[in-house]
């Protein structure tokens, strides 16, 4: 199949819209993470062709370093890994109150995982090793101040983890020997899992992690066990 990553971004949208359709209390967050997970597609200038070599729809990823895969990619994975333990252990997301700044605080979140990032690997860390440690050391920053949240996102990176791989195996049954074919060898993490590389994987679970903690500290959300699916729609920034 000639657009890989197509048919990957396409299934990384299929959990987060089953997650949509069931859960429309968690509609708000998605949202919201969907649109800060953004700016995050226009760094696959950094990815490709160092980490992978997909082919991009109009060859956009060689004309202005990113593509529409980028978008669906990280708009998918956003909703599904903001969600995922809410979903599977019955939460839903209220306001603690407060008259923070939400929306400085998510941009002042985003600026500085992308700068941590940036940082690491213009000292020679590899990329995605860099964003997996930008996304983890800010998540740490973020639980000192917001300890109720450590459960929370251990148990949303586990689970986005678990979700990661899943897609990833029904890609490789949908396009068999993509892994082999486009990826490059990992550099610390050679091995893989069912034929998933290990560094996949390792994004997944810190996706899950960052997206888990930075919602909830960004608009001062907290996770409360989920009573009637009509009355716990999230008041928080209106």
């Amino acid at each position: 199949m000639s657009y890989e990553f197509l048919v990957l971004a396409l299934l990384f949208l299929v959990p987060g819209a089953l997650m949509w359709l069931a859960r429309p209390d968690l509609r708000w967050l998605m949202g919201r993470v969907a649109l800060a997970s953004l700016p995050f597609a226009a760094t696959e200038w950094l990815f490709y062709p160092e980490y992978w070599t997909p082919r991009f729809l109009f060859d956009l990823a060689e004309r202005i370093g990113f593509g529409i895969e980028d978008v669906l990619f990280v708009v998918g994975l956003g909703a599904f890994s903001s969600t995922a333990y809410a979903v599977a252990f019955r939460r839903t997301v209220v306001s603690k109150g407060g008259t923070s700044r939400h929306g400085w605080r998510a941009i002042g979140a985003i600026v500085l995982m992308l700068a941590v990032a940036g940082l690491l690997n213009a000292v020679g860390v590899p990329i995605l090793y860099a964003a997996v440690a930008a996304m983890v050391s800010c998540a740490v920053g973020a639980l000192v101040v917001r300890p109720d949240l450590v459960l929370p996102s251990l148990w949303g990176a586990g689970l986005s983890g678990v979700i990661y791989l899943g897609l990833c195996l029904v890609f490789e049954l949908l396009v068999p020997g993509v892994f082999e074919r486009t990826w490059r060898p990992s550099i610390l993490l050679r091995g893989r899992f069912l034929g998933v590389p290990l560094d996949e994987l390792l994004y997944g679970i810190g996706s899950g992690l960052a997206a888990t903690v930075f919602p909830a500290w960004a608009f001062r959300l907290e996770f409360t066990p989920l009573q009637r699916p009509d009355s716990n729609r999230v008041a928080a920034g209106r």
